[in-house]
């Protein structure tokens, strides 16, 4: 597919018009990635930031035990690493969770010029940039005020599902685990109960949403289950 057409499933790039898209193209390189391959390092020198097109992306930390610490789980859509815009490294490490994933990686030194000479394609980009800041900070507040089955429920109710209710997993059960802070173990509980009480099933890649009132209820940390 065109890098143009790519482009522009990216969120962060939804108000741009087709000259601004073409601009990105020039500054944008394609790359296909197998299961558990690095995007970047912590602490590689930064060369731009990404946007996911398929598959999915972990970012993350090791921890001072060597484990693994989930940061975020990275959609088809949405971008990443934007901070090494104005950074000299990454900050984190990212991994393709799944084989065949595509990521678009965008120039740093090639935004930056477009930034610079366009004052409407800032504009843009920066008011893109505030609301992922906006949803940044929901995300964190679910973290820190929610419990583990409401975290578990918005984080589901983020992504897209088709008319059955059915959700595509890219990320494996210890990753979601890892991402909304809690260990493999209590994740196990938390999705028997669930499925017990017909409000969601996660069998291989499909979770299928079978009560999305009630899963909603318990997102907003009304329902405790």
């Amino acid at each position: 597919m065109d890098l143009t057409l790519l482009l522009k499933t990216g969120k962060l790039f939804a108000d741009l018009d087709d000259p601004d898209l073409v601009a990105l193209q020039q500054i944008a390189t394609r790359r296909e990635l197998r299961k558990g391959q690095p995007v970047f390092r912590e602490g590689q020198p930064s060369r731009g930031f990404f946007l996911a097109v398929s598959g999915g992306v972990k970012i993350f930390r090791l921890g001072p035990d060597g484990r693994e610490r989930v940061l975020h789980v990275i959609e088809p859509g949405e971008t990443f690493a934007e901070a090494a815009l104005f950074m000299d490294t990454y900050p984190a490490d990212a991994e393709a969770l799944v084989n065949g994933t595509t990521v678009i990686q965008l120039d740093k030194t090639g935004f930056r010029n477009l930034l610079a000479r366009d004052p409407k394609f800032s504009a843009k980009i920066f008011a893109a940039l505030v609301q992922w800041l906006r949803d940044l900070r929901d995300a964190v507040t679910d973290l820190t005020l929610k419990e583990v089955p409401a975290r578990f429920a918005s984080y589901v109710l983020s992504l897209p599902a088709d008319a059955t209710g059915t959700v595509r997993a890219t990320a494996s059960k210890t990753t979601v685990a890892h991402m909304i802070g809690t260990t493999k173990e209590t994740f196990s509980r938390l999705l028997n109960r669930l499925g017990r009480r017909r409000i969601l099933t996660w069998r291989g890649t499909a979770l299928r949403i079978l009560n999305r009132p009630r899963l909603e209820a318990i997102a907003r940390n009304d329902e405790r289950i």
